[in-house]
């Protein structure tokens, strides 16, 4: 029933020109307004700060008057400048609790609350008149609240975007509260009573509002106190401006920023990677110029310390020191593995590459390589038959499974099992052809290691034992010993299932030379040597040396002094050179003064590894290079081939039929 009444009321009063409505009596809300009474009724609100049938006085005793006589009250009321007439509904015979309510505008000034004419009334009237002109057609929504935060007023623009009608009231003044997104609802109901309670509002609030279409978008609103003549707050008034598009920009600003910030960052990342990689290299090199460093002297004391054992060893009345000769040799050996390590931590190339064959190289070191995993480590070896020979230095390959032995130890906090498989292995090489390796794998039963890990295990100086367990160089010399040998090398890890290491070496194309037996008879000669080293204990010990092989020797201290021997007339058979000392002249006047005379045999002796030899280019290829320490017998071998080629290429030689020019 009630609601057939108010859809009467909807459909003959809707476009009426007369403002009209429908109270309820108790709470003195409306439950029906026209378009007409709702224009109206907003100016009231404007000036009377609320509901003025709740809040102005004699408003409320005329409606009250209506509601209990059952008859029309009218009354002019000049607060607010207007003629009500309340008029009760009746159903079924019986006073309703609904009133109807016209009201009519009055000629005149309109009144303060007091009922006074104000001073400020013409302010209010323009108000009055103009405020659709003015605040309806405002571009942001326009609201005001009572001191107790209720919404009591909109203008036509938040109607429209809100309501989808120009004209709305909420009675209950609860509906813009389902209107704020549910997230920013807590956030501006803190910034409304924070600003009520400091009496202003210090900085605008962002949130999101629903439109008449369902769709948010973001606000900002500001509130201001409108307050009277003595500064007591009569209301608030605030505005709320859509903010969509400037939000959207701005997170598109804010994706940008973010963008560029990501992209500094990987600039700032990849430039720290640089310095660090900067950084590391040059570290590599310091331990590399040290590590050359140290194995050069180490390999001319091994050298002299050699030579002497075999001189010793030579001797009939040292039969009684043989025991402590041999020794002094396995020790010998064991430094010369170190001088080798020195040099792979230091990236030189493998100096003694020859053919090997796999299972007597893996018979030589399997004692080492059991010591080297400990008695708690279960070790097996898997060789596959039929093996080809691979081309590799032996010392070099014996220290790369020494380290990756003592690796897989280490993964397995030296409890596990670890196996060595050597088999054959085929794979394509640069050019798309088919090339045939020697695989040497190690795998063990260690914890493993994640992918990450796995990328960074052959960089120099990274570990993955803890502090003061590793030097992180071995895995680096491995893998730099492996490519300068033509192989490449591989790696697979599962974490908590172990890892395998895998070392691929060429095959050889030379056949593979039978092994010189150890006391092998040395060679005794006849001749004249300059020796040119700057060393004196190498000095001395390779003149002893040549000496006791039958030869004659002239001792020389750098190659300017060798130099000026040969340039004064000095004629040997052989020269001994160092490559490098210390003077004004170097290896290669050398070689030009002999190339420019007689043409005498050269054979150059170093403690350096091939590739200083070979990067700056000391020595020519037509001269054979010793490399410290080797033995007598080697050293006799050497001197042999030297002069039985030089006086082969004498004996062919055609004298020349005219005089060189001077």
């Amino acid at each position: 029933m009630e609601d057939a009444v108010l859809s009467r009321y909807a459909i003959a009063f809707r476009d009426s020109a007369v403002a009209v409505a429908v109270i309820d009596s108790a709470s003195r809300n409306l439950l029906y307004s026209n378009d007409a009474f709702l224009r109206f009724f907003k100016s009231l609100q404007v000036v009377a700060g609320g509901n003025v049938f709740a809040d102005v006085a004699a408003l409320s005793e005329a409606l009250a008057v209506a509601s209990a006589g059952g008859t029309m009250v009218a009354h002019d009321c000049l607060h607010t400048n207007a003629r009500y007439e309340f008029s009760p509904l009746l159903q079924a015979g019986a006073p309703a609790a609904w009133l109807q309510c016209m009201v009519t505008p009055l000629a005149g000034p309109l009144l303060g609350l007091a009922g006074q004419a104000s001073s400020d009334a013409p302010a209010a009237v323009l108000l009055n008149e103009g405020y659709r002109r003015i605040l309806d057609d405002f571009p942001h929504n326009v609201w005001l609240c009572t001191v107790k935060g209720e919404l009591f007023w909109t203008n036509r623009t938040s109607n429209l975007f809100t309501y989808g009608q120009p004209e709305f009231h909420d009675a209950d003044n609860t509906r813009y509260i389902a209107k704020i997104h549910p997230d920013d609802l807590t956030g501006a109901g803190v910034a409304l009573a924070k600003a009520m309670s400091l009496g202003r509002m210090d900085a605008p609030h962002r949130y999101r509002l629903r439109d008449h279409a369902g769709v948010y978008h973001w606000f900002q609103f500001s509130m201001a106190p409108v307050r009277d003549g003595l500064g007591a707050t009569l209301y608030w008034v605030g505005t709320s401006v859509n903010i969509q598009a400037f939000h959207h920009a701005e997170m598109g600003a804010n994706a940008r920023i973010e963008q560029l910030r990501q992209r500094s960052m990987a600039h700032e990342q990849r430039a720290l990677e640089a310095q660090r990689l900067q950084a590391q290299q040059h570290k590599m090199e310091l331990v590399s110029h040290l590590a050359g460093g140290v194995a050069h002297d180490l390999n001319n004391l091994l050298h002299v310390m050699g030579i002497n054992i075999e001189l010793m060893q030579a001797q009939p009345q040292q039969q009684a020191l043989l025991p402590y000769l041999r020794v002094l040799d396995g020790c010998l050996k064991k430094a010369g593995r170190l001088s080798t390590q020195l040099a792979g931590f230091s990236g030189r190339l493998p100096q003694n590459a020859v053919a090997l064959e796999p299972q007597a190289l893996v018979d030589d070191i399997q004692e080492l390589l059991a010591k080297a995993v400990g008695a708690e480590v279960s070790f097996r070896l898997q060789i596959e038959p039929g093996l080809q020979p691979l081309f590799a230095d032996k010392s070099y390959l014996e220290n790369a499974l020494i380290n990756l032995a003592i690796n897989a130890r280490d993964a397995m906090d030296g409890r596990g099992s670890m196996v060595l498989r050597v088999a054959p292995h085929s794979r394509p090489d640069q050019n798309g052809h088919l090339a045939e390796y020697v695989m040497f794998e190690v795998e063990d039963s260690g914890a493993g290691m994640a992918p990450e890990l796995q990328a960074r295990v052959f960089d120099p100086f990274f570990s993955t034992k803890g502090s003061g367990k590793g030097s992180g160089l071995g895995l680096t010399m491995v893998k730099t010993f492996v490519e300068n040998s033509g192989g490449h090398v591989g790696i697979e890890s599962t974490p908590g299932v172990g890892t395998r290491v895998a070392m691929y070496l060429p095959v050889s194309l030379v056949p593979v030379e039978n092994a010189k037996e150890a006391n092998a008879a040395i060679v005794l000669g006849v001749g004249r040597i300059l020796l040119v080293e700057d060393d004196d204990s190498v000095r001395e010990a390779m003149n002893r040396i040549l000496n006791q092989l039958g030869y004659d020797t002239i001792p020389s201290f750098s190659s300017d002094h060798a130099v000026t021997l040969l340039q004064g007339g000095m004629k040997p058979d052989l020269i001994i050179s160092d490559i490098r000392m210390p003077g004004r002249l170097n290896v290669h006047d050398l070689i030009a003064t002999v190339e420019a005379g007689s043409r005498t045999p050269i054979i150059f002796a170093t403690g350096y590894s091939a590739d200083v030899v070979i990067r700056e280019g000391l020595v020519n290829d037509r001269y054979p290079v010793l490399f410290k320490p080797f033995s007598a017998a080697e050293i006799s071998a050497r001197i042999q081939i030297a002069l039985g080629n030089h006086a082969q290429d004498a004996d062919a030689e055609v004298p020349a039929t005219t005089p060189l020019a001077g």
